[in-house]
């Protein structure tokens, strides 16, 4: 049986936050041009102040920005979209909501909506189709990648050419503390993201071909990298701030570690004396062993419930316009969609990192973002992570109960 992926009752729909907008049936007549739109996003998701105003005056349309974080933006809009009413009328879609998000209808298909051309123009369509339906305009594109403090390794007698394997990678992080250079040199969470980077480049799929787990034999690349992630952690090499918070970014930027897992547009940045204080000491470092990464692209949806499709495309279409692109990716390090500003940005010199980051981009594979049940698989493989690190549970007893976690998961949805 399927799943019920509605996660909230009635009275917490009713009672417990302001859903925006009006309820209304799909398929009411829409209307024409509205006074006001809301677009719902994370922070590095949303125009400045000045760019808002400049769509106003063009379009006379204001736009109210909903700056979230990631889970309560998922929240209200799963929340929205089991009472059916209109969350926001522009979704910023993060490609690991994609699945979930699709499968309670809250995200109308743009093919027809929106022309051709317009996709033609921006790299990452194929990203955000299901089923050979597309759910949203591509804004950026983002490989996971992983950068670090030239300066910092050279103190310890290292560059970025010595780190060929995972085990120079760890053996650099230790000389580094054991010499008192840093005490925590890695700035990984404990988290999903971290177990993928090092997982994929180790040669793991994770699942094969059926979404069936690959990761749960001791000998299997996904096994060991978990293994390895929590090794970091037990040998005081990663923070133990990063179980509470993890976010690795602040501590990079702040000095406190030679290695940081990023993201493809990272070193505008970690290289901005303005943001970082390892400017412009910051590089990109192919990832170790067998070199695979994945993609964390984002892209806007339009909801299901909104009565204005068309006002609603008018902002996408401002979004991934030239001014917008380079504002988030000069502000937030958003690598741009737009294939134009990525030859101007190139032409000019201004993509910092641009020979790894090329090379890089030939070992980009995929995770199953497109799946209702990929979503609560990550949620418990971070619990699982953190229950490990904390000594609640072993290595091989969280991987056994992951996998069989993810078997009876994908079963659920089918």
């Amino acid at each position: 049986m399927k799943k019920n992926i509605f996660l909230f009752t009635a009275v917490i729909l009713i009672t417990g936050m302001t859903i925006t907008g009006s309820l209304f049936a799909k398929g009411q007549q829409e209307g024409g041009v509205p006074s006001k739109l809301i677009y719902m996003t994370p922070s590095w998701g949303a125009p400045s102040e000045e760019l808002l105003a400049k769509f106003k005056d063009e379009t006379g349309i204001k736009v109210e920005v909903s700056t979230l974080s990631s889970k309560d933006l998922k929240n209200k809009v799963m929340t929205a979209a089991a009472g059916k009413v209109n969350p926001a009328d522009v979704i910023f879609v993060g490609i690991t909501d994609l699945g979930v998000f699709k499968s309670t209808g809250i995200l109308r298909p743009l093919d027809g909506l929106v022309k051709d051309k317009v996709f033609n123009e921006i790299y990452g369509r194929d990203s955000f189709k299901i089923d050979g339906k597309t759910y949203c305009v591509p804004l950026y594109q983002q490989m996971v990648m992983i950068d670090y403090d030239k300066k910092t390794l050279g103190k310890a007698g290292l560059n970025g050419g010595d780190i060929k394997t995972w085990d120079d990678f760890e053996n650099a992080a230790l000389k580094i503390k054991k010499e008192g250079i840093l005490k925590y040199p890695i700035a990984f969470g404990i988290r999903h993201w971290s177990w993928y980077l090092i997982a994929l480049s180790s040669g793991s799929k994770l699942f094969d071909s059926d979404m069936n787990p690959t990761f749960d034999k001791p000998d299997s690349p996904g096994y060991k990298a978990y293994e390895r992630l929590i090794g970091w952690y037990r040998k005081g090499l990663i923070s133990p701030e990063r179980l509470t918070s993890p976010n690795p970014h602040p501590s990079f930027w702040a000095g406190q570690a030679v290695f940081h897992q990023a993201w493809q547009g990272s070193l505008a940045i970690s290289n901005n004396p303005k943001k970082s204080k390892i400017a412009p000491n910051a590089a990109y470092l192919l990832l170790p062993d067998k070199h695979y990464t994945w993609g964390l692209p984002a892209g806007l949806a339009v909801s299901s419930y909104t009565k204005y499709p068309k006002a609603s495309l008018k902002f996408i279409n401002f979004m991934i316009s030239e001014e917008t692109q380079k504002f988030m990716y000069t502000t937030n390090g958003m690598f741009p969609a737009l294939k134009s500003l990525f030859k101007q940005l190139g032409d000019q010199g201004k993509i910092e990192g641009y020979k790894v980051m090329a090379e890089q981009a030939k070992y980009v594979t995929t995770l199953p973002y497109s799946t209702p049940w990929f979503s609560e698989f990550e949620t418990e493989l971070t619990n699982s992570l953190i229950r490990v690190a904390r000594k609640e549970q072993t290595v091989d007893e969280a991987i056994k109960a992951l996998a069989a976690y993810q078997k009876k998961l994908k079963k659920e949805y089918e």
